[in-house]
């Protein structure tokens, strides 16, 4: 499954847990201890506040990430935004020599593995 899906997939998640938090809140607004409901009210914003800042921190990385690999790597340009949302900058950082030695190492060009697919495969 592709990074972007699991993130729709977590996105529509806590939009409904967010709407079932939502509509019980009022139960425990109009209850004696009201305390329940306000705490509803807050973690609301705070889930949906903090998966929002997560993600615009990962599409900034993966911007980052992309800009070192095209960099070093100007053949693989087409590539788009997409493909590097689950690679770090400091992944392509720390194999750029690792793949700049096997750009060059013929053995490695007879096996018809791109030097994208060697970065995805390094970071598991």
């Amino acid at each position: 499954m592709s990074t972007l899906r699991k993130w729709i997939g977590i996105g529509l998640a806590e939009v409904v847990l967010s709407l079932v938090l939502i509509a019980i809140a009022p139960h425990f607004l109009n209850s004696p201890n009201p305390t329940a409901g306000f705490l509803i009210w807050l973690a609301v914003p705070t889930l949906l506040g903090s998966s929002g800042l997560y993600v615009v921190y990962r599409i900034v990385d993966a911007q980052r990430a992309r800009r070192l690999f095209i960099s070093a790597f100007p053949e693989y340009a087409h590539l788009s935004l997409k493909s590097f949302l689950a690679i770090s900058a400091a992944q392509v950082s720390a194999n750029l020599e690792m793949l700049h030695a096997a750009r060059d190492d013929a053995d490695f060009q007879s096996l018809r593995i791109s030097l994208f697919d060697l970065l995805r495969s390094s970071k598991r």
